[in-house]
């Protein structure tokens, strides 16, 4: 499977719950696609003034593609850069201090489709990747970086920590 087909798969079944982009441009690069989910809950009492709380949380999802013949350990690297430099600041926060008022969560995740087998060693490296930052003590809700990389030719998936909960979704596209 390349690529494109297996982007063009999860994408469609991304699309119920996502917001989706391709060719997503952002950082001064293009990237293969973008998928946005929010979700807000609220709990009142007889009517909306009478609010007992309200929570927001996001997902925002970039796809790269690592081609064969490249350092997947470039790809890595430039992940976490991503999550930290940018997707962090500008995504979770829109460049404010903190995120708004009733935020609970933020998952960053980069998703790696790799056209070749990564070597052992980094994919030791994804799966102790680790990304976590509170505002305000966790009262503003906090941010959490996951990195997935999906072994097109070996038709595996590896995951960070923090997107075990979501591998088998990658999973069941292969």
């Amino acid at each position: 499977m390349t690529a494109a087909d297996y982007l063009d798969k999860i994408l469609e079944r991304m699309t119920a719950t996502h917001d989706i982009e391709r060719g997503f441009g952002a950082d001064g690069r293009t990237f293969d696609a973008y998928a946005q989910y929010n979700s807000f809950a609220e709990k009142y009492v007889l009517t909306r003034k009478a609010n007992l709380w309200k929570v927001s949380e996001s997902e925002h999802v970039l796809f790269l593609t690592v081609p064969a013949g490249a350092d997947p350990e470039v790809f890595y690297e430039d992940a976490g850069r991503l999550i930290d430099g940018y997707m962090e600041p500008v995504l979770a926060r829109a460049q404010e201090k903190y995120p708004p008022k009733d935020h609970m969560r933020t998952f960053l995740t980069v998703v790696l489709l790799m056209e070749q087998t990564p070597e052992e060693e980094l994919v030791k490296k994804i799966r102790r990747y680790r990304y976590d930052r509170s505002y305000l003590f966790s009262l503003r809700g906090y941010s959490q970086g996951r990195l997935i990389a999906v072994d097109l030719p070996g038709e595996k998936v590896y995951t960070s920590p923090a997107a075990k909960d979501v591998a088998g979704f990658y999973r069941q596209v292969l």
